[in-house]
């Protein structure tokens, strides 16, 4: 677990902070289908794409896959990849076993999409913490990877806390975390240094709390660790770990005194 003593806090906020920027999918709001398995979430994001799989067949063809890759016949290839090729290529991979013809790039891209449309709920401390953020005087925004069809749903659920503007897609700017270019795009949108007083707080440790820090050059990265099964991992300098979002204003406040 991250060490919380004064000396580490010290370390993680050693200038002040004026601008915090969230990550999306599991850090403020997450997916909920009837069912949570991944060959459930497959199968409604494919029926949104007109391909009627269901969660049985797809279950089945992920077996078929998994054994594969065991037998070194096919690359091993991430669940849940960050860039969007990456997740077309395991959708296409997929849809190879189910014996799909159209696995073309336009098709896999209308897929991609798709996952934008499925129920997306706020967590519980997602709006609690970012207005109490708002009314301390933080900027807010986020970087998301995703599809620009996700952008009507963010500012649906908290567009009355974070400014549009303030709202990078990875799909609409055509980068993805974690390069730098899109982290100083967004330290740019909003005018400020990311060496001296950006924080960035996502689910994922290495894409966003470690990429933010080493790629985009913010002084503090938050590993978002929900599941909480980060405890006894050692973190990097400049990256913190913390298990609910209420825990982010009293850290954000141990920096040193911000000007009004």
């Amino acid at each position: 677990m991250i060490d919380s003593s004064e000396e580490k806090d010290v370390e993680f906020v050693q200038r002040p902070i004026e601008t915090v920027f969230f990550d999306w999918d599991r850090t403020l709001a997450y997916i909920k289908t009837l069912t949570d398995t991944l060959a459930g979430r497959l199968a409604r994001m494919f029926a949104l794409a007109d391909l009627p799989y269901s969660a049985s067949e797809i279950e089945s063809a992920l077996v078929l896959y998994d054994r594969d890759v065991a037998a070194g016949k096919v690359p091993a290839l991430v669940v849940q990849p960050q860039r969007k090729r990456d997740i077309a290529r395991f959708y296409k991979r997929i849809l190879d076993y189910l014996g799909e013809e159209d696995t073309s790039r336009p098709a896999m891209e209308q897929l991609y999409s798709t996952y934008a449309l499925l129920p997306t709920y706020l967590y519980e401390d997602s709006r609690p913490t970012l207005s109490l953020l708002r009314e301390q005087g933080y900027q807010l925004g986020i970087i998301s990877n995703h599809s620009v069809l996700a952008r009507p749903v963010i500012e649906r659920l908290v567009g009355d806390l974070i400014p549009p503007e303030n709202i990078l897609i990875s799909e609409e700017i055509g980068v993805h975390k974690p390069a730098k270019t899109i982290f100083r795009r967004a330290a740019a949108r909003l005018k400020t240094d990311p060496s001296c007083c950006i924080v960035y707080v996502g689910d994922n440790l290495d894409v966003d709390a470690v990429g933010s820090v080493n790629a985009g050059g913010f002084c503090g990265g938050v590993w978002l660790d929900r599941p909480d099964k980060g405890a006894d991992l050692v973190l990097p300098e400049g990256v913190v770990r913390i298990t609910s979002l209420y825990e982010l204003p009293p850290l954000l406040e141990a920096a040193p005194h911000r000007e009004a």
